[in-house]
This record gives structure tokens, C-alpha cells and sequence, in this order.
């Protein structure tokens, strides 16, 4: 169950990130409501630590789906920035493994640093990389 729902949101999706793809917008959605998720644990103290890493992983397993179906999107449709996505994909995959054994290991919380990072590195991603080859096809 995704606890968001009615309470206020740390991590806000808006319009303006919209690749006009709509499953890849849902995508980006749902990775906001679960980043959301993860703040929402760190507000409250009685929770038992399993709870934050059920939490990421669900975070981490959908960055990989996400990340696999937009690539093969891309790569389906010859677009020329593949390379550069697939690039950056990896990056960010790299900092969750590195966030997951530093911070998902039984502590119950994650820093705000961390929160921050997630949120500003994926909506960069969005606004700069995504939002090109949602450009790209609406001209193909």
C-alpha cells in the first residue's frame, strides 16, 4: 500500500516533467510516489527498520524496470541518444547499490542528503535527457 496518498508530498510531480510518453510519465510518477514513500518513513519513529528496506526495494526493482523499458523504447525507435541514456542509467544504478549498503542495511532512515540526491539527480534526468527523446518522437 502506497501511504502518500492525502498527505503532503516531499517530492512533487509536475507537469512541466512530462516526456509526453504516457507510460513513461507514469513511470516517473511512480518514482516520485515511492521516493515519497521513503520520506514518509523517515517521519515517523515507529517503524521498524524491514519496513524502509521493503521500501527501497520496491524503489530499486522499478529504477531497473524503468530503466530496461525506456531503453528498449529508445532503442526500438533508432534514437541517437541511446548511448548517453544507457550511460546515465548506469550511473544511477551504481549510486542505489551504493545507497543500499550504506543506508538500507537496518538503520530505519535514510538522510535527507540521500532523499535529495534520488529526487535532483532523476528530475535533472527527466528535464535534460527524458524530455529530449520525448521531443524525438514527436517528430518522427
Amino acid at each position: 500500500m502506497l501511504e502518500s496518498e492525502g498527505k503532503m508530498e516531499f517530492f512533487k510531480w509536475k507537469d512541466q516533467f512530462s516526456v509526453n510518453i504516457p507510460e513513461m510519465d507514469k513511470h516517473h510518477q511512480k518514482f516520485f510516489l515511492l521516493l515519497n514513500q521513503i520520506h514518509l518513513n523517515n517521519q515517523k519513529q515507529d517503524r521498524p527498520p524491514e519496513f524502509l528496506n521493503e521500501i527501497f526495494k520496491k524503489l530499486f526493482a522499478y529504477i531497473l524496470v524503468h530503466f530496461e523499458e525506456e531503453e528498449t523504447l529508445l532503442e526500438q525507435t533508432g534514437y541517437d541518444g541511446l548511448a548517453c541514456q544507457k550511460k546515465q542509467h548506469k550511473y544511477f544504478r551504481d549510486q542505489m547499490v551504493l545507497f543500499r549498503e550504506q543506508y538500507f542495511n537496518g538503520s530505519g532512515t535514510v538522510p535527507t542528503s540521500v532523499l535529495n540526491f534520488l529526487r535532483d539527480w532523476f528530475m535533472n534526468h527527466i528535464l535534460e535527457e527524458d524530455k529530449r527523446y520525448g521531443a524525438y518522437f514527436e517528430n518522427i
